[in-house]
């Protein structure tokens, strides 16, 4: 009878042991939404945008502050000039979500690096330390439209233009009209 029970254990994990999945690094599975995003902040920090052509539709749309930016040639240019303007660019997501649908990535992602130039609309050596939301629609593995959210006060607030409004400005008077 123990040598029964002995051959059906070690039968039942040879049984177990021949259907698990083989573990290795060197996995095939596709990149998530999240693994894209975090490529092209590395190509951002790097200047290397040559992964976006795996991760962007052609005709992707990136919807800037400035106005739209159209096609991947198009982005590609635009964000791979970031890194010439800034020292220790670094990206950091801070969280990451996917909405119901399985359509739509959110990373909250931090910002930090100093400006080498004035080209990004803040002084040379301007600390920046920068939190926002990058929203992507994604279509058949491929990202097609994005938005980014930055805090307009934290924005302000590295340009050295938060300053407070005038006491004047705050106060509600009453205003009386002469005829």
């Amino acid at each position: 009878m123990k040598k029964l029970s002995l051959a059906a254990i070690a039968l039942l994990f040879t049984a177990i042991s021949c259907n698990e999945a083989p573990k290795s690094e060197s996995s095939t599975t596709a990149p998530s939404h999240k693994d894209h995003v975090m490529m092209v902040y590395a190509g951002i920090e790097s200047g290397d945008m040559s992964k976006m052509d795996e991760i962007c539709a052609a005709d992707i749309v990136d919807h800037m502050d400035r106005g739209d930016v159209k096609g991947v040639d198009s982005i590609k240019k635009v964000l791979g000039d970031i890194h010439n303007h800034f020292s220790n660019l670094k990206f950091e997501a801070i969280a990451e979500a996917t909405s119901a649908s399985g359509d739509y990535n959110f990373t909250l992602v931090r910002m930090t690096g100093t400006t080498k130039d004035a080209g990004m609309g803040m002084p040379a050596n301007t600390a920046v330390d920068r939190t926002n939301v990058d929203v992507v629609k994604w279509v058949n593995g491929k990202a097609v439209e994005h938005w980014g959210f930055a805090s307009e006060q934290e924005m302000m607030k590295m340009m050295n233009m938060n300053k407070p409004a005038e006491p004047a400005m705050m106060e509600k008077k009453d205003t009386v009209v002469k005829k």
